[in-house]
Formats: C-alpha cells, sequence, structure tokens
C-alpha cells in the first residue's frame, strides 16, 4: 500500500522543522520505496507496548490506573524517582516534553521575561517561548562539538534573561555536554538569577557513558524528559520536568488553572513501562547495536569519496555531518527528495546551513540501503554539478 504523495514541489519551503514535519505525511510513501534518513527517534517498539497494554488491563484493571489530577501518576512518579536518582517531590510530569518545557517558563517573573536559547537548535526551543510572548536571544554553540563558552553566555545574560533553553544531548548534532562545562553554566547562570532548563530527551541512549541528568549537578537547573525519542513511546506523550522541590512546585503552581494533568491511561502504562525498563532498554540497545556499525562503515565510505565531514557521536540515534562543497542544504535535500527519493533533515531548519541531520534509530532494516542511496545520490550530484561547471568554463 502507498501513502498519498500530494505535491513534492513544496515540501521545502516550510518555514521550519516542525511545520516540515507535519507536510511529511503526505509526501512520504509507506511501501519502502523512499530512503527515509531524517527521523531521529527510535523506531516504536510496537510489539512490547502491546505486551505492557495486556499485562496491565487482559486480568482487570491496573493498580496503576489511578488519577494523574493532583500531583501526577504516584507510580509513575516513583519510577522516575528510581531511575533517575530524584526524589518524588522533584517530578512534574506532562503530556509529553513540549508541555513540560512550557510549564517551566511560565515561572519566569514579569521583570525577567528573557530567555536564552542555543543555537544551533530544534526551533521547537524558539516556538514555545515566543508563544508566551518571552523576548528571544540565541546562544551559539561553536566548533566540531558544538560546545558553549559559558562568557558567551555571560554576555548574552547582562540583558537580564531569566532562563536559558539548552539540549543535551545537543538537537541536532548529537553531541553531549560534559558535566563540567554543564556546571560552569550553572554558575554563570546563577550569578545572573536565572535558571537554566535542559531538554534531555535522548540522555537514555547515553545511560552506558555515565549520562548524569543537569538537575542533579546544580540547583538552578532543571531536566526534562519523555518517553518518545529514546524510548520511540511518542504514542504514550508522557513528559515530565525535574528540578529541585521548591522550583517544581513552582511550576505546579504557574500551571495549576491551565494545565488539568496527562492522560490518566496514558500514564498508568508509561507507569508500567518505566518499572519493566529492562525490556525497553534492550529494544534500543538492540536498535543501536545493528544500526551504529552500518553508519560508521557508511560514513567512512562517504568521506573517504569526499562527500561528508564530521564523525558520529559516541552514542544515541543522530548524526548532524557537514556536506563537503555545500552551502545550501536545503536546495540539496530538495534535489536528493525530488531526484532520488532519499529524505534528510536540511541544517537551514536547525539554524546550521551546509549540514543535514540523519537518524538511525530505525528497526525496520533499511538503514543501511537507505545510507547506500544517500552515497549514490551525493555522488551523482557532485557529478553532474562538475559537469556543469566545465561546461559553462571558457
Amino acid at each position: 500500500m502507498t501513502a498519498r504523495r500530494g505535491d513534492p514541489s513544496d515540501l521545502f519551503s516550510a518555514e521550519d522543522y516542525t511545520l516540515w514535519c507535519r507536510r511529511l505525511n503526505a509526501h512520504i510513501p509507506t511501501d519502502g520505496s523512499a530512503a527515509i534518513l531524517f527521523d531521529s527517534t527510535i523506531s516504536e517498539p510496537a510489539d512490547l507496548l502491546r505486551q505492557v497494554i495486556l499485562e496491565a488491563f487482559e486480568g482487570g484493571i491496573s493498580d496503576r490506573f489511578v488519577s494523574v489530577f493532583g500531583h501526577g501518576n504516584r507510580f509513575l512518579n516513583e519510577a522516575l524517582s528510581a531511575r533517575y536518582g530524584v526524589e518524588p517531590s522533584q517530578i512534574v510530569c506532562a503530556t509529553g516534553a513540549t508541555t513540560a518545557i512550557t510549564m517551566a517558563l511560565r515561572i519566569l517573573p514579569e521583570d525577567r521575561r528573557g530567555v536564552i536559547v542555543e543555537t544551533p537548535r530544534l526551533d521547537l526551543l524558539h516556538h514555545l517561548p515566543q508563544a508566551l510572548g518571552l523576548e528571544i536571544d540565541e546562544l551559539p554553540r561553536r566548533g566540531d562539538d558544538f560546545g558553549i563558552d559559558p562568557d558567551d553566555l555571560r554576555k548574552l545574560l547582562g540583558r537580564g534573561a531569566g532562563m536559558v533553553l539548552l539540549t543535551n544531548p545537543h538537537n541536532p548534532s548529537g553531541q553531549v555536554m560534559s558535566n563540567q562545562r554543564l556546571a560552569q553554566i550553572a554558575d554563570v547562570a546563577e550569578a545572573a538569577g536565572a535558571l537554566v532548563l535542559v531538554d534531555e530527551i535522548y540522555s537514555d541512549l547515553w545511560r552506558e557513558e555515565g549520562f548524569t541528568p543537569a538537575v542533579q549537578i546544580a540547583p538552578n537547573m532543571m531536566s526534562v524528559n519523555s518517553l518518545s525519542k529514546s524510548f520511540g513511546l511518542f504514542s504514550l506523550r508522557c513528559g515530565w520536568v525535574m528540578a529541585a522541590p521548591a522550583i517544581a512546585r513552582r511550576i505546579e503552581a504557574a500551571n495549576t488553572r491551565i494545565e488539568f494533568g496527562a492522560s490518566k491511561l496514558t500514564h498508568a502504562l508509561a507507569a508500567h513501562v518505566l518499572q519493566d525498563m529492562p525490556r525497553f532498554d534492550g529494544y534500543w540497545r538492540s536498535v543501536l547495536r545493528t544500526n551504529r556499525p552500518i553508519l560508521e562503515r557508511a560514513c567512512t565510505a562517504m568521506k573517504a569519496d569526499g562527500l561528508i565531514e564530521g564523525d558520529p557521536p559516541a552514542a544515541g540515534c543522530m548524526y548532524f555531518p557537514r556536506i563537503e562543497g555545500v552551502a545550501d542544504t536545503q536546495a540539496l535535500a530538495r534535489q536528493l527528495w525530488n531526484d532520488h527519493r532519499v529524505l534528510v533533515g536540511p541544517g537551514e531548519y536547525f539554524g546550521q546551513p551546509g549540514h543535514v541531520r540523519l537518524g538511525f534509530g530505525m528497526a525496520d532494516g533499511r538503514l543501511g540501503p537507505s545510507l547506500t542511496r544517500l552515497h549514490k545520490a551525493l555522488l551523482a550530484i557532485r557529478n553532474a554539478s562538475s559537469g556543469a561547471a566545465r561546461r559553462r568554463a571558457p
């Protein structure tokens, strides 16, 4: 069966990544004829989710099926507490990470309505504060590791911002910031009276590397996470923010009249998932254990042909290489799709032209063939461009 194709001519005219993603459903065939490499989410473990649902409700109503109206599902909070090393009083659950970030932004006082947002960045980090009428300054992430210079942050905080928004692992590069650098950032923010919110939705993929949630590094840091990206359980819409108890209570108070709790059903299922994590950790580990060698071989081959630059991060499921000799990667992505049916995320949608974002968390066995198609397509485009240049030469 083939999905609706729609008119692909305007696919890459979308203003930003979020709108682009919404358009994709009308253009991506579901028959395997396209090489889909933009998605940075671990494939949904539908069979595991089915097992959880059956185990929770087949013999009756699960005891985890409790109200979330007050302080969330208590079983879920206890499981999150055990997994991430915080107290239940530090956790505020929400309908996904996007809502969790919005809830945290609402605690900014009237005299501190500025927000500092990293760049390159996921566009939602701009959209969410903009929707609340907050002012935004951009904090550059530089170099091959997309690091942050505390002096850059210090200068921006001099304008009176109340919060700093970061991702760790960084989206789109997948790079992880060291605990030492995060502590420096926390100190700079603390001196300016600002909070730091760190979106950590890919952090579980770094557990074996010893990842530490930002909330454990400094009391003015908050961590946001969800089941959507690392676990592929986006259908549960379960996210949370972890903060010092006093900050967590401020978040609850700021949202008490407008956020009425997440889904009782999906957060009950999320509690079962969190209390049985070995199966779900085993799933994403098996996906990446299969896919990482495939990605690394493809990267080596494309670098040998002078097509890309930059190494994949040590863990995770995304890669943000620079495309050699290409400045307009939105035009390149359009050509890859229109002429070769290869879909990548252009760097322009993340504030970093010249790069593309590749995801390698799919579990359908198509990563190798898709990367081979990308390699061949980049070679064909470069050869065609070189031939045209020779023909134009006097």
